[in-house]
């Protein structure tokens, strides 16, 4: 249009034709009232988000209201109100026309597809005239912080490995006697005796401390994610990483609520370390920690493993999730089950979500070495895929001939 009007004023000025000078007064005066109009539109529109929460879970839907009032007194045209967000799935938002002092409001849902700390807004609002000349765009309200938490889902046929037991034996019970040695000191939770508030720490904070005594390893759970970008695999809106944290928040709820410490160990967009404690806030502290994390790591598997390997006492318990299809870490839990740590590896399979390789090799190494493995695959319910661990029998024959590269044809049952 710009370029039609130069045009037209400069054959105007060379020919002096009435008619052209009258088409260029014409074409000014459609682009000066089309930007009016436009700016016009969008002058007084107010937009807001109302009830939405900031707390979620994966495979929750986050609802709330979008509010738009028009306080002009001109009518609007079609409007397109689109609520901005770094979360994955779709984009949230409509289209409307308000009277004048009129307004409107609808729910919109977002499906939470991924863990994770996102920003939800501000509203923007888009314009354009009637000839799709300008278009204008204002932005109105604030930015909330968030946050995605991983699903913990009950596993009732999952049982721990005993804990400083020989054979079979499960351990049902927490040791009747504490270590004199406290580990940490956390707030104090209601009904904690007198004799555990942490005086000193309690006079530096200014409110009660408790101590969280060792227990000297009996009994322990730490529960290690491999958070490497490399062997992580996606198809769709699925993710090993998520089934991989998923799975973790999973068995830390199993072990707090049997009434044992658990500490997590993450290496993804930095060292995630947390402690061993035991209770709610521990385990909260746990769906903060995956929540926060990303699977940003450059860590191997095998060398998280040996950074971290003095840290389990021989009497813990040690549960590795992970997606990797490498071999290198097995034998680094081979030592540390030598060592007496209660060893479990759930294992993502990375075949199941798009991935060239599959984790039957680095099961059945498992399983020679007398380490349970499971193995959760896409579209599998965790209850379920944590119900027992893999055996050769249980594996699908397509699966042992499709591993016959890697596996000699006369070792597959």
């Amino acid at each position: 249009m710009v370029l039609l009007f130069v045009v037209i004023l400069f054959l105007a000025l060379a020919t002096g034709e009435g008619v052209l000078y009258r088409l260029t007064y014409l074409l000014a005066l459609v682009m000066g009232v089309s930007y009016a109009w436009t700016r016009l539109n969008l002058w007084r529109l107010d937009m807001r988000v109302e009830g939405q929460s900031s707390v979620a879970q994966v495979g929750d839907v986050l609802e709330g209201s979008i509010y738009v009032c028009n306080k002009s007194f001109l009518p609007t045209s079609w409007v397109e109100i689109m609520q901005m967000s770094d979360m994955p799935g779709d984009v949230c938002g409509g289209a409307t026309r308000l009277p004048a002092r009129g307004w409107e409001a609808w729910e919109v849902q977002r499906r939470c597809y991924a863990r994770g700390v996102y920003t939800m807004g501000p509203l923007v609002a888009c314009s354009s005239d009637f000839l799709g000349l300008f278009r204008v765009e204002v932005i109105r309200g604030d930015a909330i912080k968030v946050v995605i938490y991983p699903p913990a889902a009950e596993l009732p046929y999952f049982r721990l490995p005993s804990a400083g037991l020989s054979g079979e034996e499960r351990i049902r019970h927490r040791p009747p006697t504490r270590s004199a040695h406290a580990g940490t000191v956390r707030e104090y939770d209601h009904g904690d005796s007198m004799n555990r508030i942490h005086w000193p720490s309690t006079a530096k904070h200014g409110q009660l401390m408790s101590k969280e005594f060792d227990s000297g390893g009996f009994g322990d759970v730490w529960v290690v994610v491999d958070l490497e970008r490399r062997v992580q695999h996606s198809q769709g809106m699925e993710r090993t990483d998520e089934y991989a944290v998923a799975a973790a928040a999973s068995l830390a709820r199993v072990a707090i609520t049997g009434g044992r410490s658990v500490g997590l160990i993450a290496f993804g967009d930095q060292e995630y370390f947390l402690p061993l404690a035991s209770g709610v806030r521990q385990m909260s502290n746990v769906l903060d920690t995956l929540a926060w994390s990303k699977t940003e790591g450059r860590t191997p598997l095998a060398e998280v493993l040996s950074q971290t390997a003095l840290t389990f006492d021989r009497f813990a318990s040690l549960l590795v999730v992970t997606s990797s299809t490498a071999t290198e870490w097995v034998p680094v839990l081979q030592n540390l089950a030598y060592r007496g740590l209660r060893v479990v590896v759930v294992v993502v399979d990375p075949a199941s979500f798009g991935g060239s390789q599959s984790c039957y090799e680095v099961v059945m190494r498992l399983v020679s070495a007398a380490i349970p493995a499971y193995v959760v695959r896409r579209g599998d319910a965790l209850p379920l895929a944590l119900a027992a661990p893999v055996t050769l029998h249980d594996w699908p024959v397509v699966e042992q001939l499709s591993a016959s590269e890697v596996v000699p044809a006369s070792k597959v049952s």
